[in-house]
């Protein structure tokens, strides 16, 4: 008896074919879904660093333009007064309710809405450019609502002045 490859695998070529095709794709599809950051969670990211006074690296989470005005201040200011929102947005939410993103190429737009620590409902929108692969903080605007009626349902980009 002379074994072959074809005797052996029959008509499940086919099926092995599309096995093995379909695990590489697969593991190309999950790679790449891990080069890349959600903004939420960028945002936890930020406000754990925020939490624990880590301004270096938040200060990294920031776009390279907001990074070169921090370095090139001529004022000598610290983190907190020279980026106020920016330093205080882990205290505008104290019980988050829900969030929303949308990317736009290079830039996305996160909007988080919640409580602050007396029961206001307060929402934060976020700007956020794709820079050397990773979401960086752009411009954040803080909003207090009159109800939680009035949170966005939808990511809002912040309006630049």
């Amino acid at each position: 008896m002379t074994w072959s490859f074809k005797r052996s695998w029959g008509g499940n070529m086919k099926t092995l074919f599309m096995f093995v095709s379909s695990t590489l794709l697969l593991s190309c599809a999950v790679f790449e879904s891990d080069q890349q950051t959600s903004l939420y969670n960028n945002y936890k990211s930020y406000l754990s660093a925020l939490k624990i006074k880590n301004y270096d690296s938040a200060i990294t989470m920031l776009t390279r333009h907001n990074q070169n005005l921090f370095s090139n201040s001529k004022e000598g200011e610290d983190f907190n007064n020279f980026f106020p929102f920016f330093s205080s947005v882990d205290t505008v939410i104290a019980d988050e309710v829900n969030y929303y993103e949308v990317l736009f190429n290079s830039k996305g737009c996160l909007t988080v809405n919640g409580f602050d620590s007396v029961g206001e409902p307060a929402s934060l929108n976020f700007e956020m450019l794709n820079e050397n692969d990773g979401w960086k903080f752009s411009y954040v605007q803080m909003i207090y609502h009159g109800s939680s009626d009035e949170f966005p349902s939808s990511a809002k980009c912040p309006p630049k002045p």
